[in-house]
């Protein structure tokens, strides 16, 4: 629905089950957190308040990755889009596979699959938990449509597309254009995500779109005057 075009599945998408949210980092400190903490050892390295080797132990003890350790030169509106919308890591996304309690093998595949997954969230800098919510609407989509017939499946995309129209009105066109971008962007980095979305209806869901729609505002916004 991204392209305003209902979408006929063409390729079977994994099933996945609802996300469950870890709280806090493996040294205890939370995304929004050790961020934080990383623009205050900046701001204190360039104000001569702490030496670049006392700097470097604290950015070690944070797991401050090194292309993240160098001066901040983002504007004011990227500062408060990190300090709100913190994005994650990859590692942070929780992607379980098949139904609650089931332990389906990690093939080559599925590990494929969710590596490329990790990418797509990581790099729409989605926040931990925005990603694993668009995870588990994902999952809820599929488990919806997955043995609807085509004929169903066109209907369900044309509802979920006026549901949209109500919910954003003129500006709904301009706002699937911008979230193409980004989704085009992620694609060409790493294939496959346009495929998922047209796969099983989920690129017609409206809380998918929506989601999608809501990260790209702030993917575009971080990207103004790169």
């Amino acid at each position: 629905m991204i392209d305003a075009t209902p979408h006929v599945p063409t390729a079977p998408a994994p099933t996945l089950t609802a996300p469950t949210v870890e709280p806090h980092t493996k040294n205890g400190l939370s995304t929004s957190e050790a961020a934080t903490i990383t623009g205050w050892i900046k701001a204190d390295l360039a104000s001569g308040k702490m030496t670049q080797a006392q700097a470097d132990q604290a950015f070690a003890e944070l797991n401050t990755p090194m292309e993240q350790r160098g001066p901040d030169t983002r504007t004011h509106e990227e500062k408060e889009l990190d300090k709100h919308f913190p994005p994650g890591k990859q590692s942070d996304y929780r992607i379980a596979y098949g139904l609650p309690g089931q332990e389906v093998p990690m093939t080559p595949e599925l590990k494929q699959f969710d590596q490329s997954a990790r990418a797509w969230l990581s790099g729409a800098e989605f926040p931990r938990e925005l990603g694993n919510s668009l995870v588990s609407t994902i999952e809820k989509v599929t488990r919806q449509t997955t043995a609807i017939t085509p004929d169903q499946l066109e209907h369900y995309a044309y509802a979920e597309f006026a549901k949209l129209g109500k919910a954003y009105g003129l500006a709904l066109e301009e706002k699937l254009r911008s979230a193409a971008v980004m989704i085009h962007a992620l694609d060409q980095k790493t294939p496959g995500l346009k495929n998922l979305l047209k796969s099983k209806g989920i690129g017609d869901s409206a809380l998918v779109v929506a989601q999608l729609i809501q990260q790209s505002e702030r993917w575009h916004a971080r990207r103004k005057g790169r």
